[in-house]
């Protein structure tokens, strides 16, 4: 007698990969928590019947290809995925360049005002990570991810010290300390998404 329960949790994982999607991400569709997401996909319980047909619908599958040893998903179409991986990409970049712009035209209208906002370019840096990091979180692995939270993190913390020093004349050098503990929570954070997928 073959172990339904493991089976279904083997090809929901599978499926979900093929997907290219994150636990965190299918139970946001499924407006479930990626804690019911990782249940089912280890085993431990079964979706009820109405949210395994939603996920067979989801996936565009049957029932019987759930419970097959032999699922394979649909077939998607590399040309499709490609596209809209190059989509995101570019969303990215252009909204990281909208930001920049943005800081371009504060700048200028500081400049004509009398108060030289140049500030507004280190702050720019972190908005633009944080822009770019999202839009492509599919696309990059878990060390890309990383460099873009580090970089991020560290010009965050230098745009906060520089804008302290100029703006309320205290020298506060010990706010790159925090930095540190912040690094290692995103190392960390970047590790255990990475063995949860």
């Amino acid at each position: 007698m073959k172990d339904v329960k493991a089976i279904v949790a083997k090809n929901l994982t599978m499926l979900r990969k093929n997907k290219g999607l994150t636990q965190v991400e299918l139970a946001e569709k499924l407006n479930y928590s990626d804690k019911a997401v990782s249940r089912w996909e280890h085993g431990e319980t079964l979706p009820d019947i109405n949210v395994l047909y939603e996920l067979c619908s989801f996936y565009e599958i049957t029932m019987n290809d759930l419970v097959d040893e032999e699922c394979t998903p649909k077939e998607e179409n590399p040309t499709a995925l490609k596209n809209a991986k190059l989509y995101r990409l570019w969303l990215g970049i252009l909204t990281s360049v909208v930001v920049l712009l943005f800081a371009t035209v504060w700048f200028a209208y500081s400049q004509i005002t009398g108060k030289g906002y140049w500030i507004a370019f280190i702050w720019a840096i972190p908005a633009s990570c944080l822009i770019l990091q999202y839009s492509c979180r599919n696309i990059f692995n878990w060390v890309a991810k990383f460099v873009f939270t580090s970089i991020c993190t560290w010009t965050g913390i230098t745009a906060l010290y520089l804008h302290m020093l100029l703006y309320l004349d205290a020298n506060l050098w010990t706010v790159f300390i925090i930095g540190v503990p912040i690094e290692a929570l995103a190392f960390l954070w970047q590790k255990a998404r990475k063995y949860k997928e």
